[in-house]
This record gives structure tokens, C-alpha cells and sequence, in this order.
């Protein structure tokens, strides 16, 4: 039998799935273990950001020097962890203890709110006063405030696995790092996956370490009015307004108005909301469009568009930790779609510039 004559009949090499299409399979199932998963990927999602934040601080510590004197890395190592342990610890215990209070409280509000109602009713009218209730239904803001303190009040309530996922994260710290090289084939695929990991954490500690002290600043100087105004719960308000100014956008005015309805309800006169407006609120509107733009630069590079729309869907996938964790998150899918070549697009997108993360904008031009 001559076979010579007869055609090739050999297989061709196997052709590379697409990455596009690969996106487009995986996304429903990965939007599908966001959704589904959120009780179990919340609390693992916010210790992870606690260790990237915890280890910035120990850098922080470590590379200061006191009169000449370098602190340990050990003595920075176990002073921060301490510091944040105690903090949290700290947190659950303070939330827990005025959440009595603020029960007991709620009845002279509600009275107080009723009257303002019938004040602001005889100031309008019937049918201005209609008309706002009716803007304030159909905004549902509402439901939106008590999902959000729904969501924080189960992210408090589990700040002990939190914990306890943030002390193994230290604990597996070195071994984890000793495993990356052996989950690849070749040294080139667990260096590449080691560089993408470090700007992960880069992007993520920066984001969280400016936002860490612009959103004390904030919260100390609504510590500082509203104890000198004797406002009810300003220990509390003022932990209320650190968190949400990572929220962006809508975080700052959140820390402004919830504090002054506190005060408008308490006291008779308008005075102590006021001054709550005009002080709290103009120190936190200088934090906010001056110290932490200066603060922060370009470093992340996040456009404003994005930041909006994750912040609505992370805000609907997990709520009110979603809206807390919507940037870092953001920058996540950035970093790792910047390092994806099918991806690069997506991450393109997602920035201000087009100028991804490592890149340097003059290498960019050359090659346009």
C-alpha cells in the first residue's frame, strides 16, 4: 500500500483558547462565588487587606529612626500587630457596649423628629413637605442606610474570625512565600506571579495607608466638635465617620450628615447642628479635596467614572463592606488585568491615563 500519495493526516497542534473568550466563560462564575460566597470571602477579603495594611505600617516603623536610633524590625513586627489587635479588639467591645445606649436614646429621637416634622410641616406646607417625603421614598434612602448598617453590624460581629484569619495570614507569612516558586513549571511563571502579587500589595497598602490617616484626621477632628458640642455617642460617630470616608464620594458626605441629624435631634436649637456643618465640615472638605490628593498623587490612577461604578456594584454585591472595599478591590482587577496581555485592554480602561501600573509614561509614548 502506497502511502506516500495519501494526505497528511496527522493532527495540527492544538490552537490557544482565546483569552477574551476565557473571559467571557468565567465571568458569570466568578460573579456567581462573589455573590454566593460573600459570607465566607468577606471576612478573608478584609483580613488580607489588614495584613497588606499591617505589613506598610511595619515598614513604616521599621525604616523611621528616633534621634538617631532605628527601631528593630522584630520590636516594629510585634508593636504594630499589637497596636492593631488592640484597636480592633477595642472596636467590637466599644460597638457592642453603646449599642444599649443608642436603643435607649432612640425613643427621645424619634419624639424629637416628630416635632421637627410638625415644624418643618407648618414652615412648607402640606404639600412641599409631600412632595420631599415622596423624593425620600423613591430615593430609598432608607433601605440603604439599614442594609448598610445591617452589612457593618455582621462585619463587627465577626470581627473574631477576622482576627483570627489575620493571625494566620502573619503566621503563614514566610511559608506561603517559600510555596509561590513551586506552584509553577518554570521560574519565569512564579517570578512573573511573584511581581504581580508585589504590585497588588503596593497599589493596596498605598491606597489604604494614605486613606488610613486621612480618615483619622477626619475622625479625630469629629471627635474634637462633637465632644466639645457634648453630642451623644461621639466616640462612636466619630468610628463611624473613619470608616466611611474610605467610601468614596458619597463617604464624605455620609461623615458630615449623620452627625449633624444626631445633633439636630438631641438638642432644641439649630445652633450645634451647625456648627457641626461649618466646622467638621469644612475641616473634612480640606482633608478630602486638599491634604489627600497631595497625599496621594496619581498613585493610583483609578478613573473617577470606575470609581463610581465600583463602587455601586461592590456596594450590591456586598453591601456596606462592599462600598468600603470598592477601590482596593478596583485596583486588584487592574494590577492583574494589566499583567493578562488579552486583558491589558480592561485594565486600560479602568485607568485615568491609559498609563498602567510599573509602566512610565515616556516608555508609553515612545512606543505610540
Amino acid at each position: 500500500m502506497n502511502t506516500l500519495n495519501q494526505p497528511d493526516r496527522t493532527t495540527p497542534g492544538q490552537q490557544p483558547v482565546p483569552t477574551w473568550f476565557l473571559a467571557i466563560v468565567t465571568l458569570p462564575i466568578l460573579l456567581g462565588l462573589v455573590w454566593f460566597g460573600r459570607d465566607f470571602l468577606i471576612p478573608i477579603t478584609l483580613a488580607t487587606f489588614l495584613f497588606i495594611l499591617n505589613t506598610a505600617l511595619i515598614e513604616h516603623v521599621d525604616s523611621a529612626s528616633i534621634g538617631g536610633y532605628s527601631v528593630p524590625r522584630w520590636l516594629a513586627y510585634i508593636g504594630v500587630t499589637a497596636v492593631v489587635f488592640t484597636i480592633l479588639i477595642g472596636l467590637g467591645y466599644l460597638v457592642s457596649n453603646q449599642a444599649a445606649a443608642i436603643g435607649e436614646a432612640a425613643p427621645r429621637y424619634a419624639e424629637r423628629l416628630n416635632s421637627l416634622e410638625a415644624s418643618v410641616d407648618a414652615f412648607l406646607g402640606d404639600e412641599i413637605t409631600q412632595n420631599i417625603e415622596q423624593a425620600i421614598e423613591q430615593a430609598d434612602i432608607r433601605t440603604w442606610l439599614l442594609n448598610f448598617a445591617s452589612s457593618a453590624g455582621g462585619l463587627l460581629g465577626n470581627i473574631g474570625l477576622i482576627l483570627m484569619y489575620f493571625a494566620f495570614m502573619l503566621v503563614e507569612r514566610g511559608a506561603f512565600a517559600k510555596k509561590l516558586p513551586r506552584l509553577f513549571a518554570s521560574q519565569q511563571d512564579a517570578k512573573r506571579s511573584s511581581e504581580i502579587l508585589h504590585s497588588i500589595s503596593l497599589g493596596v497598602r498605598q491606597y489604604m495607608l494614605i486613606n488610613t490617616v486621612t480618615s483619622a484626621m477626619s475622625g479625630t477632628l469629629a471627635f474634637v466638635v462633637l465632644m466639645f458640642l457634648d453630642v451623644d455617642f461621639a466616640v462612636t460617630l466619630a468610628l463611624f465617620v473613619f470608616l466611611v470616608n474610605f467610601i468614596p464620594t458619597i463617604g464624605s458626605f455620609l461623615a458630615v450628615v449623620v452627625p449633624t441629624l444626631v445633633a439636630l435631634l438631641q438638642f432644641d436649637t439649630i445652633i450645634p447642628a451647625l456648627i457641626v456643618v461649618v466646622v467638621y465640615g469644612g475641616g473634612d472638605a480640606i482633608i478630602g479635596n486638599v491634604v489627600q490628593p497631595r497625599l496621594q498623587g496619581k498613585s493610583l490612577n483609578l478613573s473617577s467614572f470606575v470609581v463610581i461604578v465600583a463602587l455601586a456594584f461592590w456596594g450590591m454585591m456586598w453591601g456596606g463592606v462592599g462600598a468600603f472595599m470598592a477601590v482596593p478591590l478596583t485596583v486588584v482587577i487592574m494590577i492583574v488585568c494589566s499583567q493578562v496581555p488579552g486583558l491589558r485592554p480592561v485594565a486600560i480602561m479602568l485607568s485615568t491615563d491609559g498609563i498602567l501600573p510599573g509602566e512610565n509614561e515616556k516608555a508609553v509614548t515612545k512606543t505610540d
